[in-house]
């Protein structure tokens, strides 16, 4: 089905929907208690709600969607739950300038990019936070511990799209997701489809004394799909699946006070692509993440609101795979073996952060926020364990030893630590119906340049619904340990001598806000310095480097409608006027739409995404076109009654054959997407 078929489908679908309830236009609705109330004023709750959030991600100090200083996009609770998507990656992809993309460095790892400056293999570019605490990986930087983070967890998501360094500090660089998990709730669900065997979720909260509780579960058994893929080795077809164990356990207690948070992720992987390669007897993957997260709230003086948060965050990666073919160390090998080169490596690392963050309320119209913070990254353990003594075969020491029971370990990582301070101040004013916030954070690393970034930004709040935002802003990240200290291998290296990334962003927004309406256009440019790319750190050796610089900008629209008889569209598009040069493998132009609509127990939803041509590499210097594509699905939410409900969705609608960018040259085709797959799930509240 082309492109011109499919925005026929969908066109049709939309007509369809509209006009469905068109004879009950103005009828009631009954609810579960046998009352009646129009259409229109439950279906308009959503949004309303959605105008009335107040959003702390921005300023960490509650703003509404008209007056905060930050391109934003906020999902509440309702929205995820009519959504029918399963996983925060899934989400992203409707976030205007954010792409996600499947990788070959691990089955799971969906990077997310923000306006067109992607990494490759990973999110660290982008912060993430729980409950406004980071979580990116002390080594790594980036977030693969949140590969199929349940929307089950959620009750809103805030993203902020452009720089948050002023606030944050490093990887805040292109984008801020604070992901805010459900306090209340009594619940169990469990879902089974073609991909996954059963995925349970249970949660439960209560009371005890001034403190409240909630406690969450996730478990899922996934078999996973079937591709026909190149081996990596011999070039020949054959058959993998990607199939993964994922367990989650979120506990929370809390007063008016003080919260405690307690979150453990541990993600087992098989099969499919590992590093980039193919092997399925030898490939698999084990993420695994444990988060302390603390706050108390209290005030010394007068007008000062103060927080004071302690963060432990542990993250343990465990991964082999297979690194050359069989039969090529036989006659170099003591004792000879035709076995291929394999084995796998462990990382182990945390981190511990102390802020203190400060509100204080000047005058009626005027407020100062300022903190500080002190954090420390550590790599506890870099180790591979192979089949071959490593270091005699990079260093072509033949013979060289055989050891069947993959226990000759190399240190492959540099098992040192990477503190930092930063310090932040932010005024906010308002007059003449203009809101000001100017501000701006050091941040000392040792060994790299202290960092300051500056943002400013003015919003006009004019009479006709209408806001004007004008935003300036800028961001750095620091290089992570994983760029820094990993040993030179067979294929990559680490990079001592590389230096911090930085941005300057501009933003101009013109966002309308009405009783059925949210719409916004936001023009941005991008300038980035020292960029950190992948490339050569030495002539066979890949890694970390810095680029020239180099720029982006764009245009980015979003728009949420409730539309008569129970119709709700969501739409996103993205342009880029200019992508940076090392951007070939995000698209140029993206698209998002959603047609949703309510009729009494019955919630049913067509979806789209779509991306543009992206390219993928096949040598160090040339690229193919990876083809564009409409990513459809479909949900439908029946309600039996008040506590029992069915939920039925289904991903790549189509079963087109679809295929991301790879890392590396080796797949001149990119990496398979899943083929058509449905979820059935059940689900009782209690």
């Amino acid at each position: 089905m082309g492109d011109f078929e499919k925005a026929l489908f969908l066109l049709i679908f939309s007509l369809v929907m509209f006009n469905a309830n068109a004879q009950s236009r103005h009828a009631d609705t009954p609810t579960f208690s046998g009352h009646s109330v129009k259409n229109k004023a439950v279906y308009s709750l959503s949004l309303q709600d959605l105008l009335n959030v107040k959003i702390a991600t921005s300023t960490l100090t509650d703003k509404a969607i008209t007056d905060i200083p930050s391109p934003v996009t906020v999902f509440t609770r309702q929205d995820i739950e009519t959504m029918g998507l399963r996983y925060l990656h899934e989400i992203l992809e409707f976030v205007p300038g954010y792409q996600v993309t499947r990788y070959s460095n691990y089955p799971y790892e969906y990077s997310a990019s923000s306006r067109a400056l992607t990494f490759g293999a990973s999110s660290k570019k982008i912060l993430f936070l729980l409950d406004g605490h980071k979580i990116n990986g002390p080594r790594s930087g980036n977030a693969a511990h949140l590969a199929n983070f349940a929307l089950a967890h959620i009750e809103r998501l805030e993203i902020i799209r452009g720089p948050g360094s002023s606030i944050y500090g490093s990887n805040a660089f292109t984008g801020v997701i604070n992901i805010i998990t459900r306090k209340t709730g009594k619940s169990v669900s469990l879902a089974t489809g073609n991909d996954i065997d059963y995925d349970l979720f249970v949660t439960h909260s209560g009371q005890q004394g001034d403190y409240n509780w909630n406690i969450q579960a996730n478990r899922i058994e996934a078999s996973g799909s079937d591709y026909i893929v190149n081996n990596t080795f011999t070039q020949q077809t054959f058959h993998t699946q990607d199939p993964y164990d994922l367990t989650t356990l979120h506990a929370q207690i809390h007063n008016q006070n003080s919260a405690y948070n307690i979150h453990f992720r541990q993600l087992d992987m098989t099969e499919f692509y590992h590093i980039a390669r193919t092997s399925n007897e030898h490939n698999f993957s084990r993420h695994s993440a444990l988060l302390f997260l603390t706050e108390h709230q209290f005030s010394l003086v007068d007008n000062i609101q103060s927080r004071l948060q302690f963060d432990y965050l542990q993250t343990t990666l465990k991964n082999g795979n297979q690194s050359t073919p069989g039969g090529v160390f036989s006659k170099i090998s003591e004792p000879s073996s035709d076995a291929p080169l394999f084995g796998y490596g462990v990382f182990e690392d945390f981190r511990a952060a102390l802020a203190l963050h400060n509100n204080w309320q000047a005058t009626k119209e005027s407020s100062v926020q300022f903190g500080f913070e002190w954090q420390i990254n550590k790599e506890q353990r870099a180790e591979g364990f192979t089949n071959y003594d490593l270091p005699a075969l990079l260093n072509q020491n033949y013979p060289i030893q055989h050891y069947p029971n993959v226990d000759f370990k190399t240190q492959i990582g540099g098992e040192t630590s990477q503190p930092f301070i930063g310090a932040y101040a932010q005024y906010q004013t308002s007059f003449a119906n203009i809101n000001w916030v100017i501000g701006g954070r050091f941040d000392r690393y040792p060994d790299l340049k202290t960092q300051f970034t500056p943002r400013l930004g003015a919003v006009y709040l004019a009479k006709n619904n209408w806001q004007y935002k004008l935003l300036y802003g800028e961001a750095f990240r620091a290089p992570e340990l994983s760029e820094l200290t990993l040993f030179s291998g067979i294929t990559r290296s680490g990079n001592a001598n590389l230096e911090s990334e930085s941005i300057k962003t501009t933003d101009f927004i013109a966002q309308f806000t009405g009783e059925q309406m949210l719409f916004s256009v936001d023009l941005f440019y991008n300038h980035f310095s020292d960029p950190i790319i992948n490339g050569l750190v030495s002539e066979n050796l890949a890694g970390q480097v810095n680029s020239t610089d180099q720029y982006s900008h764009g245009i980015e629209t979003e728009l949420v409608w409730e539309l008569q008889n129970n119709i709700k569209l969501r739409t996103t598009a993205t342009y880029f006027t200019k992508r940076p040069i090392s951007a070939f493998r995000d698209s140029k132009t993206l698209a998002s739409i959603q047609l949703e609509h309510t009729l009494e127990n019955l919630t049913y939803q067509l979806s789209a995404t779509y991306r543009s041509n992206r390219e993928t590499p096949t040598t160090t210097e040339l690229n193919n076109n990876i083809a564009g594509f409409w990513y459809l699905r479909a949900y439908v939410h029946y309600r039996l009654n008040p506590k029992l409900s069915l939920k039925f969705g289904i991903n790549n609608l189509l079963d087109d054959a679809l295929y991301n960018p790879s890392t590396v040259p080796a797949h001149p085709n990119g990496i398979p997407l899943k083929g058509r797959n449905g979820t059935l799930e059940f689900s009782w509240k209690f």
